[in-house]
């Protein structure tokens, strides 16, 4: 991703020598809104840069620097617009000052505001995601534990319920909400005895029950 970034970097500085000595080698009048429209360029150009490290920072997840490809188009589209912007300020110098002025602000706070709106939409699927996570992170811990039970378990009786008891975790709802926490704590404090237990099957059984019943109240609370 750096060189990825350091190439685009150097794509974009070689565009910007390339269209600034167009636009001074150009045999045009250089009125004040060639001035106008050229400084909102250089500004577009500038943007780029702290639009890609925002999108693409370094300490977000890979998902993170996938959702921020929407926030970079729009940027990019932005420099586009622009540069169209000034081709028509620098060919046709007769146009006024304010036309300019106008012309590159709305560009600017147009392009501004999707990008705030498609950030603003990135930071909600993230904190969702970041929900779901901590949701369905307790059954994939309660797999975990069981799968380590099953491992070490010895007796041929008690690691075949082990292991049905693990498919039953394992295609139980993942998710979790407060209105069964209740119901998991009991189940976590099962699993934490069938660890020293004597009599497994006996805790197994319980749990069975514990799970049946948990993924009755999700199926309810749905």
């Amino acid at each position: 991703m750096k060189k990825d970034s350091s190439k685009g970097y150097i794509i974009l500085g070689i565009l910007f020598v390339l269209i600034s000595i167009i636009a001074f080698a150009v045999p045009s009048a250089k009125t004040t809104a060639f001035w106008v429209s050229y400084g909102f360029t250089v500004l577009a150009f500038a943007a780029q840069i702290t639009i890609w490290k925002a999108a693409f920072k370094r300490s977000g997840s890979l998902k993170s620097k996938f959702l921020g490809f929407p926030v970079v188009h729009i940027g990019i589209v932005y420099l586009v617009v622009q540069i169209i912007a000034f081709a028509i300020f620098l060919f046709i110098p007769v146009l006024p000052v304010w036309s300019a002025g106008v012309a590159c602000s709305v560009i600017a706070s147009t392009s501004a505001v999707c990008m705030i709106v498609s950030n603003a939409g990135r930071s909600e699927i993230e904190r969702g995601s970041a929900k779901v996570q901590k949701k369905t992170f307790y059954i994939k811990k309660l797999q975990t534990e069981v799968e380590t039970l099953t491992e070490a378990e010895t007796d041929t009786a008690t690691k075949s319920a082990l292991a049905q008891l693990k498919e039953k975790i394992r295609y139980s709802d993942p998710m979790s909400t407060e209105q069964i926490a209740d119901i998991e704590d009991q189940i976590t404090a099962k699993i934490g005895e069938l660890k020293s237990a004597t009599n497994k099957a006996k805790i197994i059984a319980e749990l069975n029950l514990l799970l049946d019943e948990r993924n009755r109240k999700i199926k309810i609370l749905k």
